[in-house]
């Protein structure tokens, strides 16, 4: 004859069991399911042209680049060639010390301002903390394509 005590140890182990065997069909279902798309890079380059600290302060500091706003001069860029058939999801910006980032949606970086313009032209602005030699740009589209693009600022 069991206790209850050791009913109990009973039902908690079986419990245990089915969870640990939900777990394990979740983990095996996932690992058939088809993985996500890989980007690719489009042939077409972004145009980018480094209008460099010219006087606007739009955007401060850090993730979502309100710190400091407005006592900072940002860096301005104009981006041509983003396709105005795609919708962007993400945009990065990246200096050549890896560790100067703006992107947005903000995500554990700086964070960047960027307007659509039309016919393909953005703007952008990033608050500066160390100046870099070259920028990259990065467009990344809902279709998991990428355009990139650089500028040399020296």
């Amino acid at each position: 004859m069991l206790y209850k005590s050791q009913i109990f140890k009973v039902i908690i182990l079986s419990l245990g069991i089915l969870v640990l065997a939900s777990l394990s069909c979740q983990i095996t279902g996932s690992a058939t399911q088809t993985a996500p798309l890989k980007p690719e890079i489009i042939l077409q380059r972004l145009n980018v042209a480094f209008l460099g600290p010219d006087g606007k302060k739009v955007i401060g500091s850090g993730c979502p680049g309100n710190d400091g706003k407005g006592a900072i001069i940002d860096y301005h860029f104009m981006i041509g060639g983003v396709d105005e058939n795609k919708k962007v999801q993400r945009i990065l910006v990246a200096g050549d010390n890896s560790t100067l980032t703006w992107e947005l949606p903000c995500n554990n970086n700086w964070a960047l301002k960027a307007t659509n313009l039309g016919n393909g032209i953005w703007e952008i602005f990033i608050a500066p903390s160390l100046s870099s030699k070259v920028y990259t740009v990065l467009f990344f589209y809902t279709d998991n394509t990428i355009a990139l693009g650089m500028v040399n600022v020296e």
